[in-house]
């Protein structure tokens, strides 16, 4: 059979991969049957199909081996103590990070960091758990995300001024240069515009749903803060010219006033 050409009236014949059969484009008339190309087993859910699918799950330094091994029973008594101590650690950073709300990013920052760091576990002593913590929050800083050492600690029960030491002082171990948090960028910004603490607190609330929708992605984080250090100065009740906001936290006035559009938007469609 030509399967180029419909025999009936001539026309281009087409593969329709949804039916699975071969088509003329004209007339509709089938010509043929597509050869199976799925695989050779049915899957009637999302758990059934990761199981039978041979491709395997995508890697990730969340998993203790990047999720390279497969299922065996015997598997579990050839795990040591060193790598138990790793999948346990790697757990309690994914477990900080979904409990917070953080993006997936974050914790696989979290993730490689104590890859860097697996050699030298056994040097932090007593410190060792917190290392789960202090590792996610150097990566939240590296970041930029406005979450600091006190939120971790709610979730975690660990000291903050711990935690933040701690994860100053891996971020000298490991030669990382983090970004400076956003709150601080709010707190310098409200402070050059005289402003009190309440300004501070409803501009990271702010900002903090801002990023978490993801409008920080591909974007300078000045022209965020100041518009969220504008906008809560505004809801407050204080008057700040935005032409002196944009001033002093060196970013446009049009680059300002697109900010405050998207979180007004932002905001907008979160109410109901």
């Amino acid at each position: 059979m030509d399967y180029e050409r419909c025999l009936a009236c001539g026309g281009r014949l087409m593969e329709d991969e949804l039916t699975g059969e071969i088509v003329c484009s004209r007339c509709g008339a089938v010509a043929g049957i597509l050869p199976h190309r799925g695989p050779e087993w049915r899957a009637y859910g999302d758990g059934d199909r990761v199981r039978r699918e041979r491709a395997g799950a995508p890697l990730t330094p969340l998993i203790h081996d990047l999720g390279l091994s497969t299922r065996s029973p015997a598997d579990h008594g050839l795990r040591g103590r060193a790598e138990s101590r790793l999948v346990s650690m790697l757990s309690e950073i994914y477990r900080l990070s979904t409990s917070m709300g953080l993006p997936r990013v974050v914790a696989e920052t979290g993730a490689l960091l104590l890859r860097r760091l697996r050699s030298r576990l056994a040097d932090f002593g007593r410190e060792a758990d917190l290392l789960p913590a202090a590792l996610l929050h150097l990566a939240i800083r590296v970041h930029g995300i406005p979450i600091g050492a006190k939120d971790l600690a709610e979730i975690s029960g660990l000291d903050p001024a711990s935690v933040r030491r701690l994860s100053m002082r891996l971020a000298g171990i490991l030669g990382v240069k983090a970004l400076e948090s956003v709150e601080a960028c709010i707190a310098k910004l409200v402070g050059a515009l005289e402003l009190p603490g309440t300004v501070e607190e409803h501009a990271n609330r702010i900002c903090k749903s801002a990023i978490r929708a993801g409008l920080s992605q591909g974007r300078g984080r000045r022209a965020l803060v100041a518009a969220a250090v504008y906008l809560a100065a505004k809801r407050l009740g204080y008057k700040v010219p935005q032409k002196r906001v944009a001033g002093l936290a060196k970013v446009g006035l049009t680059t300002l006033r697109r900010r405050l559009e998207e979180i007004i938007r932002l905001s907008a469609e979160a109410s109901p």
